[in-house]
């Protein structure tokens, strides 16, 4: 489905295989040329649905020259390579997230550190090798690229006399950017604030010394500072009222911190006992695994307030009440 939401300004939603079933991309006309920002995981029915949306409003696949990525995650970035084979087109994307970018390809140390944390958080070795069939499947759909250009803070860009800058967004991941266009004040926010559930936080294994909730909500007070009059998510639907929609996500992460907080209180000292609790047990593997960071993120934030304190007994982490 193509859309038009601002002159020359486009909302493209493809297909994704997954229960959150889709990707929205979003592209800028300016005569021949298109820009593209995010793409698809690199599959068949993305490709095609991405070249059937362009042939509706006369342009091509072919036609894009530029691709801005909000961040580096595969439902968002996996077609960018094949894009760019088809058509030469420039990627842009943040100079943090390119860095973890490489490191998905850093298979060995990857897993090295997948398994370290799921020993130091008491999961189950089933639960791993789930993660790395999923990490496979994650490989195969991404068509390798080199990225062109990295994304300075606050960078401007133009399509036309369009401007639209380049907003820092930590959180979802250590270098995610929104892209602002003040002349129609509208955000595109990647999956920095969505509309019907909240992205998920989690620890880089390659950067553990980094704290997701807290970069998060620092950038939630940063682009609630623009001016914005309807803010685009890469899923789900348009928000007319985006300082709204901020404050709910700010008022469910206190809430989840001391929902977690009270958990630590009552005797659940893991990051899996208290993942369990906040979570329950019916969730699929790889939901668990993101429950275990997300419950992982806010536990860093209880420590770092100094209202919990983390030891060690072997190899696994505990928490308990300061």
């Amino acid at each position: 489905m193509i859309e038009e939401i601002a002159g020359n300004f486009y909302r493209i939603t493809l297909p994704m295989p997954f229960r959150l079933n889709h990707i929205q991309s979003f592209a800028l006309v300016q005569d021949r040329h298109v820009t593209l920002f995010d793409t698809d995981l690199d599959i068949p029915e993305g490709i095609s649905t991405l070249e059937d949306c362009l042939q509706r409003i006369g342009r091509s696949i072919a036609d894009i020259d530029r691709i801005f990525l909000t961040h580096y995650h595969v439902d968002h970035c996996g077609m960018a390579g094949r894009l760019k084979e088809i058509s030469g087109a420039r990627i842009y994307l943040s100079e943090v997230d390119y860095e973890a970018l490489r490191n998905q390809n850093r298979e060995k140390e990857l897993f090295q550190h997948i398994r370290h944390f799921c020993q130091e958080h008491d999961v189950s070795d089933s639960l791993i090798d789930t993660l790395q069939e999923i990490h496979f499947y994650f490989s195969r759909a991404t068509y390798p690229f080199e990225v062109d250009e990295l994304l300075p803070p606050y960078a401007w860009y133009t399509s036309g006399n369009r401007a639209f800058q380049a907003i820092p967004a930590p959180g979802h991941t250590r270098g995610q950017v929104c892209f602002y266009f003040p002349g129609e004040a509208i955000l595109l926010a990647g999956d920095h604030v969505l509309p019907e559930i909240t992205p998920n936080l989690s620890i880089d294994l390659f950067h553990p010394e980094w704290h997701p909730l807290g970069d998060f909500l620092e950038s939630l007070k940063r682009v609630n500072t623009l001016k914005v009059d309807r803010a685009f998510p890469s899923h789900g639907s348009t928000m007319d009222n985006f300082p709204s929609r901020i404050h709910e996500i700010e008022v469910h992460h206190g809430e989840r911190k001391e929902l977690i907080l009270q958990a630590v209180r009552g005797g659940y000292d893991t990051v899996r006992e208290v993942s369990l609790k906040i979570f329950g047990e019916d969730l699929p593997e790889f939901d668990q695994y993101l429950a275990l960071h997300e419950t992982c993120v806010h536990l860093l934030e209880l420590k770092s307030e100094g209202l919990i304190r983390e030891m060690r007994s072997g190899m696994k982490k505990r928490y308990l009440p300061q």
